[in-house]
Formats: structure tokens, C-alpha cells, sequence
């Protein structure tokens, strides 16, 4: 297929000019700076069972990577359980020189099967030692909090501008599909699911790429919405991008007004954030936003009370979020929970009323 082929809201191009830093990160391992996408392998599978196990056969594997100016797409079908050996076979040689491989859940399913099939022959794959990035827990990570489901199939819909034919196969009759085929040997029943792994590989491909553009620049992908930017704050905070980190928090607020664990949460880590990086200022005005906006709330008058005693050093402030805090836990109805945070609020204030106890006994003087 020529890289200018659309496959729902981006062309094939999409994947060869992905920023590889982003997908470094997203699939948690370095190598994949030095990875030429051209050794770079997307795998689905076809098999005889939802659940893996020994008796389980993959009958069909779909497996694409780019070619020159074309992503080339390639089907083995195991026409006879017999011919498993030749099956393995092909597999190597068709996919020598794979040096990064790309699933959807092939970690926890896919790869699994290959390497129990393949020592069964006493064959080994190198693919299986390669860099991978396995794309449903990166999914699972981004929208988790936003989109109901996950799966590929959902994925299509609600990211990349796909929806399926409604003669789409369900996976759940893929097997039946296939056994049905050993009987009568008529591919009519097969067709449907040719078409179905042909699907997944080619939305694969569109979907890391569009997560590695989005990662790179969210701002410029309308797929990132309410929920998206905290899961990418955090994403980027982890792997010490922390001005994208900030950015992506204070899109939060801006887009959680009708979400209030949404505008929690991002104060909360908008907050710690600056603290980190030493704006301690800009820290405690965020603090004094969330303790306005949400007057029940605990974390941010506590972190008052201490900002204000150890960095402002100001005691009158410092007693005053302290007595605050206090008056919050105290409407939580959850006295355990708040244990260890009252006890140290209470030596706060009489550290505090000692200091303010002196200072006054020092201005009588």
C-alpha cells in the first residue's frame, strides 16, 4: 500500500515520520531511538483459541512493515495443521531482519503463543528479543480515565476516525470459523476473517503513530481531551518532561470545569509540580486556588500551613491554614484516614503558638 493510503483520520505516512523520542517513552525502552522504522514489524494473530494454551494453533498471521515508499502487508494462513512446520518456517524467513516489533496486547497474548508453537519445532524467533512495544497498555494509560473501552475495535471509533463494516468477524467466532474450514475446506467462511486481521495490522500502524504524534504535540491533536491531559502530565512529569507536564495540568483545569475530580486532580498535581521544580511561590497560589474552589478539601490548607511556616515564615498565615486543615479533617468523618496528618497539624500549631508566644513575650519587652 503506498505510504499516501488513508486508514481512517491519517495516511500510512503517518507512521514513517513519527517522532521516535515519543516512542521511546511511550514504549519504555530507549533502543527504539536507534530502531530504522524500516526493521520495525506490526503482528497480529489469528487463533484456534481465545486463551492460549497447548492445544491452541495461531492459523493466521498478519505482519506489515515499510518497504521503500509502500508499507507492504503480508498474510500466512495455515491451510492444514500438518503443514505447521512449513508455516514456522515461512514466518522466519519472511520476517528475518526484524529489529522493533509493534502488538496490540501481544504481550500478554500474541508472543506468548509464537514462542510456545515455535518451540514445539524446536524453532526460535528473533523477534522475540527485539525492542517491543505492545500498544494496549499505552492505550489503556491515555484513555483509561476517559473512554469506556479500550479495545482495538473502540479505539477505531472513538480515535481514529475508523468504524468497522458491520460484516466485520467478532473474535469470538474466529475459531469456530476456522474449524469450520477443516471440515468442509471452503474458504467462505475465512474470507471475513482475512479481512478482520487485515484491520487490526493496518490499524496498528495508524494507531502508533497517531499516539506518538499526540505525546509529541498534543496541543495539535483533537483526539486529547478532559481526562487525556492528567494521564499525559503525568506521563511526561515521569519521564522529566516537566514544562509539557505543566502545560498538559493546567489544560486539565481549563477543560475540567464540569469534572470536579478532574480540576482536583489536576490542582493537586499542578501543585506538587511547581513544588518540584522549585516555584514554590506559584506552588502556594495554586494551593490557595484549590483550598477557595473546593472549601472542604485538606491537602492544600495543610500544605499552607507548612509552606507558610517553613518558606514565608510567617506564623500568624502558617496558624491560621493549620487551624483551616484541622476544621477540614474534622468534616471528613473519617478519623483513621487522617490520623497521621492531624497529629502532625497539631504539633504544627503548638510549635507554632510557641514561636508566636515568644515573639509577643520579645515585643512586650
Amino acid at each position: 500500500m503506498p505510504l499516501f493510503t488513508w486508514h481512517g483520520d491519517l495516511p500510512l505516512e503517518a507512521w514513517r515520520t513519527v517522532p521516535r523520542g515519543a516512542v521511546a517513552t511511550l514504549a519504555g525502552h530507549p533502543d527504539w531511538l536507534d530502531i530504522p522504522l524500516e526493521g520495525v514489524l506490526f503482528l497480529d494473530t489469528e487463533t484456534t483459541g481465545l486463551v492460549g494454551g497447548a492445544g491452541t494453533l495461531i492459523f493466521l498471521i498478519g505482519f506489515a512493515r515499510l518497504e521503500g515508499e509502500a508499507l507492504v502487508f503480508r498474510q500466512l494462513f495455515l491451510a492444514d495443521p500438518a503443514a505447521e512446520p512449513a508455516f514456522w518456517q515461512a514466518f522466519l524467513a519472511l520476517t528475518r531482519g526484524v529489529q522493533g516489533l509493534v502488538t496490540f496486547n501481544g504481550r500478554g497474548f500474541d508472543l506468548p503463543l509464537i514462542e510456545m508453537r515455535l518451540a514445539i519445532h524446536r524453532l526460535r524467533w528473533p523477534g522475540l528479543d527485539v525492542p517491543h512495544w505492545d500498544l494496549l497498555p499505552t492505550a489503556r494509560r491515555l484513555w483509561r480515565r476517559r473512554l469506556p473501552s479500550r479495545a482495538l475495535t473502540a479505539l477505531e471509533e472513538a480515535v481514529l476516525g475508523l468504524e468497522r463494516s458491520p460484516d466485520d468477524v467478532p473474535g469470538y467466532e474466529i475459531p469456530s470459523r476456522y474449524w469450520s474450514y477443516l471440515q468442509t475446506r471452503s474458504l467462505e467462511p475465512l474470507e471475513g476473517v482475512f479481512a478482520h486481521n487485515r484491520q487490526d495490522v493496518l490499524s496498528m500502524v495508524i494507531l502508533a503513530a497517531r499516539l506518538a504524534h499526540l505525546f509529541e504535540a498534543p496541543e495539535m491533536d483533537p483526539a486529547v481531551r478532559g481526562w487525556d491531559w492528567m494521564q499525559l502530565g503525568r506521563w511526561y512529569q515521569e519521564s522529566g518532561r516537566w514544562e509539557a507536564a505543566e502545560r498538559a495540568f493546567r489544560r486539565a483545569l481549563e477543560e475540567g470545569w464540569e469534572d470536579l475530580e478532574l480540576r482536583r486532580a489536576a490542582w493537586h498535581a499542578l501543585g506538587t509540580l511547581l513544588r518540584r521544580m522549585g516555584r514554590l511561590e506559584e506552588a502556594a497560589g495554586v494551593w490557595q486556588e484549590w483550598a477557595r474552589e473546593f472549601p472542604n478539601e485538606v491537602l492544600p490548607a495543610a500544605r499552607l500551613a507548612r509552606y507558610y511556616e517553613r518558606i514565608q515564615r510567617d506564623p500568624l498565615e502558617a496558624r491560621r491554614w493549620a487551624q483551616i486543615a484541622l476544621k477540614r479533617i474534622d468534616l471528613q468523618g473519617d478519623p483513621a484516614r487522617w490520623w497521621s496528618l492531624r497529629e502532625s497539624l497539631t504539633r504544627r500549631l503548638n510549635r507554632l503558638g510557641d514561636v508566636l508566644l515568644w515573639a509577643d513575650s520579645e515585643e512586650r519587652a
